[in-house]
């Protein structure tokens, strides 16, 4: 509360695909201006609102998603063991402005918000326990929230055999040395003053869940055959999956008009009878099926977040130069059905880039 105006906002961590919403009531000025400031670029974005009744309210959140790039969510380095900065987090400051009746400046407020570029639904918790299959002889990280000055710790086969200092508040990417190993976990201890792990309740904000540790327990995978995709979760984490490749198909469609020269001959007099045409422009398009079998109702929910992201790759295998290469793909749309058995088949389609083609 600042000289008797309350002001409701989110300090501590937000999702830029949910509202991002700040309340101001009892002020009794004309009007509240906003700036939203990337802290990373120096970008920002200004909003000015008239007071309704001593109260106004923003939403930060679609200035926040422009501040990302899907550029940079190619850039994932899985040469080394290490953890480093995935992208998918930004540090946003804000400002509020307060006018006074007669214009005059009468005041300011700012804080700032840690934003991810992902959605939480209520009831879920952000970054607490979960299980996922590493797939060890293929590209791959584990995802994982630090509000700063955190260490992941690995433990594989029971015994700690490495540590990565989260020191700063990012969403990190980890990557792991894991050959040789049998079980392997990754924690992060939870701290009684503050949190990396949040449940998202009833209304806009998170709550921290205090002492609660964050730890990723992984099921080690050999297989490298078949399909392998990444993908970002609505989390804002790398998820990765290698599937039984299915059938391909192929389709072909007319598109443009079609040309006929009606200038020339209806005779095969110079060699070509006019009367005949073709289609100015066709396209391309290629749709492969894939399948991971008989997954229990966890991996489903796992896997059909693949069908709900807009960032899909496809491992095209290791390069000449020694770096990983990907492709990006899309997942048809349809009805994915979850049926009450214990296991059941995900399948899905990917389209692949179009075929390039001559145009006439």
């Amino acid at each position: 509360m600042i000289n008797g105006t309350t002001v409701e906002y989110p300090d501590e961590i937000s999702f830029c695909f949910n509202p991002v919403v700040i309340n101001v009531s009892g002020y009794t000025g004309s009007s509240i201006g906003m700036a939203v400031i990337d802290t990373q670029t120096g970008s920002s974005h200004t909003e000015k609102r008239e007071m309704f009744s001593s109260g106004c309210f923003f939403d930060a959140s679609f200035f926040m998603q422009s501040a990302f790039d899907s550029v940079d969510f190619k850039d994932v380095d899985y040469s080394e063991a290490s953890a480093k900065d995935s992208k998918v987090g930004k540090l946003f400051k804000v400002i509020l402005i307060l006018y006074a009746s007669d214009g005059s400046d009468d005041g300011n407020f700012q804080f700032e918000t840690f934003v991810i570029w992902g959605a939480m639904r209520i009831g879920e918790r952000y970054n607490g326990e979960r299980t996922l299959v590493c797939f060890r002889n293929l590209p791959f990280t584990v995802g994982m929230y630090s509000s700063g000055e955190d260490v992941a710790n690995v433990i594989v086969n029971g015994k700690q055999t490495a540590s990565y200092e989260l020191s700063e508040q990012k969403v990190w990417n980890i990557v792991l040395e894991l050959a040789k190993a049998n079980s392997a976990v990754i924690e992060v201890p939870g701290k009684k003053d503050d949190s990396s792990v949040f449940d998202y309740t009833f209304d806009y904000t998170f709550h921290k869940a205090l002492n609660a540790p964050s730890r990723v327990k992984l099921i080690l995978d050999d297989c490298t055959e078949g399909i392998y995709l990444r993908w970002i979760n609505r989390h804002g984490f790398y998820c990765y999956w290698l599937f039984r490749k299915g059938d391909e198909s192929q389709q072909v469609s007319d598109e443009g008009e079609f040309i006929r020269n009606n200038m020339t001959d209806y005779n095969y007099v110079n060699g070509y009878h006019g009367g005949s045409g073709r289609q100015q422009r066709k396209t391309g398009s290629n749709t492969l099926n894939i399948c991971a079998p008989l997954v229990d109702r966890d991996t489903y929910d796992f896997l059909f977040q693949l069908a709900l992201s807009p960032v899909i790759d496809m491992y095209m295998g290791f390069g000449p130069d020694e770096i990983d290469r990907w492709m990006g793909v899309n997942v048809s749309v349809g009805t994915y059905t979850k049926t009450r058995a214990d296991l059941q088949d995900f399948i899905a389609a990917i389209i692949l880039p179009e075929t390039r083609v001559q145009n006439l």
